[in-house]
């Protein structure tokens, strides 16, 4: 730091030393205690604030060493929170200024010089040229856009960390102890119970025959949600895996004066405007739901079908949720088929097993029963010289 960016005001040094012991104390007392509080946050958060505004004061020109601690609070509250949080810091961190250079106009600087001096202290020394209008808007929108872009990205990095997460937790319920059913059970259920929706159906075909399985996924209260599967119809095809472009989409039907929402998105992610909400009428006529959300998917190259979602609840863009509705089934859909084929490999190998098993029991029977008609022949055979009841009653045995 050169000592002449302080204008060698003694009070700047003591500010600065003080912050300096402010820092040691909060990390010891972080380090006593590994859980703060909300309020013990907050109030380290402000006291960050303050004091780049408070030694900042004595600096002057563009090359401001204290002026970068700014950005270092506001990259503690886009860490803590999130987008809001870090502008509203901003915001406080110009507001700091702003009142600043109100005071330092209003006189109060020749009234405290006044006063140092009477006391036989050092002067404050601040350039009040600094905290013009002009120099201070541009230090307002420097930090106000670095506040905004932070929190954008911190913002961004949550949601991402927030979405890996939930993929993580609903991969780990791919088992393949639970079987096929139970994964499905699983899973849907956990997607189930993170959107808020009514029930949810399943609805797969196996790409080499045209029977249509359907299953129905209820959230119960005090349980896990399970899955049941439904009777099969010859409309099935027609009321769950209905041609569309759109991999995911979610379809709100007209309501008295209310127009339709439809939102669909195709493979890559882009959003489709020529969807009609016609499409789920022979849904709606087997089940009810004031809106649904569906989203495609494909196991290898033998199953593919649809999840239907009644009744979401969704709070962020609807945008933004079916993207992540996509990316999770892409994400999910392969752990669920490597159930599918580890189960029909089981099953393959078990039933190989049980065939190699009952033909050797089979060819270690007609072996036995060999050797004793062979000893059987042979005894008749020494018994000759012997009693003749003897003799034929061996042949009687022998067949």
């Amino acid at each position: 730091m050169d000592p002449g960016e302080i204008r060698y005001s003694p009070w700047a040094y003591w500010l600065l030393g003080i912050y300096i012991v402010h820092g040691v104390v909060i990390m010891l007392l972080l380090r006593i205690r590994h859980q703060s509080t909300g309020s013990f946050r907050l109030l380290v958060h402000a006291a960050d604030v303050v004091w780049p505004a408070l030694i900042s004061t004595f600096t002057t020109g563009q090359g401001n060493p204290f002026f970068l601690f700014f950005v270092f609070v506001l990259a503690a509250a886009a860490y803590r929170w999130g987008l809001w949080e870090t502008v509203g810091t901003a915001a406080a961190a110009v507001c700091l200024l702003w009142g600043e250079s109100l005071i330092f106009h209003t006189g109060f600087l020749e009234w405290a010089d006044r006063v140092l001096l009477r006391h036989n202290l050092p002067l404050l020394q601040i350039d009040v040229g600094d905290f013009e209008p002009k120099r201070l808007f541009m230090r307002s929108a420097y930090l106000l856009v670095m506040g905004l872009l932070l929190g954008y990205l911190a913002e961004q990095q949550k949601q991402l960390r927030a979405e890996k997460a939930v993929i993580a937790r609903i991969l780990g319920k791919a088992r393949v102890e639970s079987g096929l059913t139970g994964t499905l059970q699983e899973i849907v259920g956990e997607l189930l119970t993170m959107y808020g929706a009514s029930y949810a159906l399943v609805a797969s075909q196996d790409t080499g025959s045209q029977h249509v399985y359907v299953g129905k996924v209820v959230s119960q209260a005090e349980a896990s949600p399970v899955l049941h599967w439904l009777e099969s119809s010859p409309s099935d095809h027609e009321t769950y895996l209905y041609d569309c472009p759109a991999e995911t989409v979610y379809v709100c039907p007209a309501k008295g004066s209310s127009a339709s929402t439809v939102v669909a998105l195709d493979k890559t992610g882009a959003r489709l405007r020529s969807i009609s909400p016609t499409l789920l009428d022979s849904l709606a006529k087997q089940h009810q739901f004031q809106c649904v959300m569906a989203v495609s998917f494909i196991f290898g190259r033998e199953w593919w079908g649809r999840i239907f979602f009644l009744d979401p609840s969704l709070t962020a863009d609807l945008e933004e949720e079916l993207r992540f509705l996509q990316e999770l089934v892409r994400q999910v859909g392969p752990a669920v088929y490597n159930v599918y084929l580890l189960r029909r490999l089981r099953l393959r190998a078990g039933a190989v097993e049980r065939a190699r098993f009952a033909r050797e029991l089979h060819d270690g029977a007609v072996q036995s029963l060999i050797a004793v008609e062979m000893q059987v022949d042979v005894l008749r055979r020494q018994s000759v010289s012997q009693s003749g009841g003897v003799t034929d009653e061996l042949g009687r045995i022998q067949g």
